[in-house]
């Protein structure tokens, strides 16, 4: 988001699928992703920066997979970028008792 005048962030979150999913979306209004990084940018050693491993995106992807659950990134409408989380809700009392 450096690179542009109007800078906004917005973190949400929401109860989805009849209340069995949480999205937590993270919205920015930056210049967004180029067509060529989009597609592979969850794969590992893929970076945007002129330093870094580019692991970061890959490594969350497979904690959220890990957990049941999925994360995407979209180009924002307005400009920018929105990664979206999402993950299976669990109440408590489908945990039991067990501790």
């Amino acid at each position: 988001m450096q690179a542009v005048d109007g800078r906004e962030l917005v973190i949400a979150t929401r109860a989805i699928m009849a209340d069995t999913m949480a999205e937590a979306s993270v919205i920015d209004t930056g210049q967004g992703i180029r067509a060529e990084i989009s597609e592979r940018l969850f794969q590992p050693f893929v970076t945007t920066k002129a330093s870094g491993t580019g692991l970061g995106l890959s490594i969350c992807r497979e904690i959220v997979e890990a957990h049941h659950g999925q994360l995407s990134a979209a180009p924002n409408p307005s400009g920018g970028t929105v990664f979206r989380i999402m993950l299976p809700i669990t109440r408590e009392e489908d945990l039991g008792s067990g501790g």
